[in-house]
């Protein structure tokens, strides 16, 4: 039987609720959110309950999940001293090894690429690359990439997490990679979803 991380009896608010669900080792769940433009709220708060910084009553953390943050870097350190691939797996991973990962030569980033030239896509790689070498269990979303960007981030999430990991992915659109889960879980509004613009 494989291990349980985490067990949902479901989350209810007065706009919606998220069915029960449970996740485990080898699984990956995906939490469709569609219809709102508080998407990015609503995330926010579902990975604090999932890496353990707040509880809610109706979810069980076994083990916490760690969420791939994207990169961040300072305009003035973006300006002047950009940090390079190499660096940047120096400071955030547990690996100390000269070659290239082959996720790296399959999307065409290079250690000696300073980070701030690759596209959105190659950094999520950068740092969901990172984080496996850390941890199996993660959270992460695909905002920001584009179809092709989102599914070989989706596939390499999934190859990780594979024999001993588990993930959830939150995400609103979810329909290109929605067969490829062990699990979907789609919340259901009780009233309409709040439209709102996004700026």
């Amino acid at each position: 039987m494989k291990e349980l991380l985490i067990e949902s009896k479901g989350i209810r608010t007065k706009e919606y609720f998220i069915p029960p669900f449970e996740l485990k080792k080898g699984e990956l769940l995906l939490i469709h959110i569609y219809g709102t433009a508080y998407f990015y709220e609503m995330k926010a708060e579902l990975v604090d309950i999932f890496t353990g910084k707040i509880q809610h009553e109706n979810i069980k953390i076994v083990q916490p999940l760690t969420f791939a943050e994207n990169f961040k870097e300072s305009r003035f350190v973006r300006i002047f001293n950009s940090i390079t691939v190499s660096r940047y797996l120096k400071r955030n991973t547990n690996l100390h090894e000269d070659s290239e990962p082959k996720i790296f030569e399959e999307n065409g980033i290079s250690k000696k690429d300073k980070v701030k030239s690759l596209d959105y896509s190659q950094k999520k790689l950068l740092s969901l690359y990172s984080l496996f070498t850390k941890t199996r269990n993660i959270v992460f979303d695909l905002s920001g990439e584009g179809p092709v960007g989102a599914i070989k981030t989706f596939d390499f999430v999934k190859d990780q997490i594979k024999n001993d990991g588990a993930a959830i992915l939150i995400d609103w659109a979810g329909s290109d990679v929605k067969d490829k889960c062990s699990k979907v879980v789609t919340i259901e509004w009780l009233i309409e979803p709040r439209k709102g613009t996004l700026l």
